[in-house]
């Protein structure tokens, strides 16, 4: 991909999926708890500024929103006003929010647009019926309460962060922004590459059922490699192969890897039988394959040792969203220079332009669920739910390799031996392969696993290394014991040989950051010696353990009171970078 086109896609508000005429609403936004209002939402606000401002999109509880209160309120109202002319009224025009947590419901001018459930992913409401030429009164009111039978990751339901858990992130915290489209448009494009047969599967979701012309253009940097066209007659999908050549007989297509992130230009035109109408939208993607074979991972082929560390995306200042987009790049930027190879996002649905940098880069990425904390009915149907909407919205990375459905069963702490919660998490296996059977599945990460898993990953902060050498020396005999309390698999099931990874270990915090609650796993290090000791020491067993196919060390940086991290919360290393590629690479 030329340097120009990866510099333009990443000012983008959703680089894989890039339409030039947009407008972003990031900013300064009216803003005010349902609570602190005299008068109604929305109906009295139509006319009237809501009383406070915060800027988009940082919840209210960081302080890079400009307000920075942590005292939890369940209802929020955000307002603004919004200016288009006439040519924007002249097709559709889509309103895009990246994530709103948790639930929502949108008005424009005083009528209702849409609701959406789901904190974590992208949703979008076609609104140019509601719009017109000048000013125009955008009003949304999000509701986040704590309950804890719904997706909420690492986000505390108490008044203080406590353990592994963090402050909570309400309302807006992703990108909010407008698409103009003309009246019938792609709605969602899912690309699959087939490195063996050398080709794309295009498919196509489109606004509604019409007739029409798709061209699609695939450019490797400048070059344009193949233009191909198809013609659909009354449909609303299309499912196309397309045939990506090499440059002659003796080269073989450019694959995506970590040292050679190859990524090929996709731009798409759509066109309506009989009308000037065209929509065009620019994407992605890379040529890469990831299986298991024989207990091992295989990454276009080749043997993958994957290098991961835990990676929870949180800062300081601005909770889970990154303070800029050059903040999300440059921690892929330190991950990498520290020697890692991949990284578990763990508990969120990142930024896209996370995953867009680790796609340039060249980083594996393990995407996985945020989880909920209890089981019911409620819990199945909205975490089932939002997993889907993650899945169609990550699909196209090609540094995503493994999904997480679960983590150490949270929200289903009863799986060793319930039916029904194994059911739930067997359900989630099968759901995740039938939208994506070409990536790996890590069902439920960390212990209690099912058969039904890709990839067999234990969790285990044991801090001495002859404990850990010789409790992995038979994966087959381990796991029929599992960790010390936490057996490794459900009562009903069995090892069969899926590549095995230490899938979390490590977290040694200093003990200069000692204060207060801060805690790190077997105690703090006194020196940094130590530090760089304890590290070396696990790493390095774990690397020539037999079986094994891959660590993920805890963790990135600090994060609140867990001072675990290889850096700081603000991103400065504890030791030198060179120091710790020395013994990750």
């Amino acid at each position: 991909m030329p340097d120009k086109q990866i510099l333009e896609k990443a000012g983008y508000p959703r680089p894989d999926f890039v339409r030039r005429n947009f407008m972003s609403l990031d900013g300064e936004w009216e803003f005010a708890f349902l609570s602190q209002l005299g008068r109604p939402f929305p109906e009295g606000c139509l006319d009237r500024p809501l009383p406070g401002n915060i800027m988009v999109p940082f919840s209210y509880t960081c302080k890079a929103s400009g307000i920075g209160c942590p005292d939890h309120e369940d209802c929020l109202c955000y307002g603004r006003d919004l200016i288009v002319s006439k040519e924007d009224l002249s097709g559709q025009v889509l309103l895009k929010f990246g994530a709103v947590d948790y639930c929502c419901d949108v008005w424009i001018n005083g009528s209702h647009v849409g609701s959406h459930q789901g904190g974590h992913t992208q949703f979008e409401f076609p609104i140019a019926s509601h719009l017109h030429i000048g000013k125009n009164r955008i009003l949304l009111c999000a509701r986040d309460d704590w309950e804890c039978d719904r997706p909420r990751g690492k986000q505390y339901w108490k008044d203080a962060p406590d353990r592994c858990w963090y402050a909570d992130t309400s309302g807006i915290w992703k990108s909010v922004w407008l698409e103009f489209v003309p009246e019938k448009y792609i709605r969602r494009v899912k690309l699959t590459p087939d490195t063996d047969n050398r080709c794309l599967t295009l498919e196509v979701f489109l606004s509604e059922s019409f007739s029409g012309t798709l061209k699609a253009g695939i450019f490797f940097h400048d070059t344009l490699k193949k233009t191909v066209t198809f013609s659909f007659a009354d449909t609303h999908y299309l499912c196309e192969t397309i045939r990506v050549n090499e440059e002659d007989f003796v080269d073989e297509i450019h694959y995506w890897s970590c040292e050679t992130p190859n990524l090929y230009h996709l731009a798409l035109s759509l066109s309506e039988n009989n009308t000037a109408n065209c929509d065009t939208v620019e994407c992605y993607f890379g040529m890469r394959k990831v299986e298991t074979r024989d207990s091992n991972v295989y990454l276009n082929n080749r043997l993958l040792f994957q290098r991961l560390v835990l990676d929870q995306g949180y800062w300081k200042d601005s909770l889970m969203t990154p303070p800029s987009k050059d903040a999300i790049k440059k921690d892929i930027q330190l991950t990498k220079m520290m020697g890692f190879n991949g990284a578990r996002k763990h508990q969120k649905l990142e930024a896209p332009h996370y995953y867009y940098w680790a796609d340039v880069l060249g980083l594996l990425v393990w995407c996985e669920m945020p989880s909920s904390y209890r089981f019911n009915d409620c819990e199945v149907s909205s975490l089932l739910s939002e997993w889907q909407e993650v899945i169609c919205e990550a699909y196209n990375h090609p540094c995503i390799i493994t999904w997480v459905p679960f983590n150490e069963s949270w929200g289903v702490r009863n799986v060793f031996s319930d039916r029904q919660q194994l059911s739930f998490i067997k359900a989630s296996y099968y759901l995740t392969k039938t939208y994506d059977p070409s990536r790996l599945i890590s069902t439920n990460d960390g212990w209690e696993i099912p058969n039904e898993t890709d990839i067999f990953c234990i969790h285990d902060y044991e801090g001495d290394a002859d404990t850990i050498r010789d409790r992995y020396q038979d994966i087959g005999a381990f796991a029929k014991t599992g960790i010390p309390n936490r057996p490794a698999l459900t009562c009903s099931s069995s090892y069969l040989g899926q590549p095995f990874f230490l899938s979390e270990y490590g977290g040694i915090a200093l003990l200069c950051d000692s204060s207060g609650e801060n805690w790190g796993y077997n105690g703090f290090a006194e020196t940094s010696e130590e530090y760089i000791e304890r590290i070396k020491a696990l790493t390095e067993t774990i690397r020539n353990l037999p079986n094994c196919c891959g660590y993920c060390y805890t963790q990135l940086t600090d994060v609140f009171q867990e001072v675990n991290g290889l850096l700081t919360a603000e991103r400065e290393p504890k030791v030198p970078i060179e120091t710790l590629n020395k013994i990750f690479d």
